[in-house]
């Protein structure tokens, strides 16, 4: 029976997401001051090139408003980042990089292919590049299938 668990693909990516989350975690902590949790709301404004609200963080990363709240708030408070009021709507604030944020982003980056470098360190650099297309293939075609209209029962 663990052979038909631990082997399928679901398991097997989940255990990997999991392991590879709590090692990055410790790292970062010990690094850089910062959570791999708040790393990740680092990355989604970064990454979107413009103020997001906390609302719109929160949806991109799969959080509740609350969750991205509290990381919001210690973010703040640490220098992170800072939070600008809506030009039109008082009730929204834009959540700002600060330029320590920036940098410590670079520094997450290297973090993460150190540790990439480690998990994959038994794979060739050929079966390394197959990995990652074969998974970039999987997660484009879970997107296709979460955008398709479902058919009726």
């Amino acid at each position: 029976m663990t052979d038909r668990i631990s082997g399928r693909f679901g398991f097997l990516v989940n255990e990997v997401s999991r392991l590879y989350s709590l090692q990055f975690d410790r790292l970062a902590r010990e690094k850089l001051g910062l959570t791999q949790a708040q790393c990740r709301v680092l990355a989604v404004l970064a990454r979107h090139g413009e103020a997001l609200s906390q609302a719109e963080v929160a949806d991109k990363l799969g959080l509740t408003p609350m969750a991205v709240a509290k990381l919001v708030d210690r973010l703040a408070d640490g220098g992170w980042l800072e939070r600008r009021g809506h030009e039109s709507d008082r009730r929204i604030n834009r959540l700002h990089l600060a330029p320590r944020a920036v940098k410590a982003l670079e520094q997450a980056l290297v973090l993460g292919d150190e540790l990439t470098r480690d998990a994959l360190s038994d794979l060739s650099a050929a079966e390394r590049t197959v990995l990652v297309k074969l998974l970039g293939r999987a997660r484009t075609r879970l997107l296709e299938t979460a955008a398709a209209p479902s058919e009726p029962a």
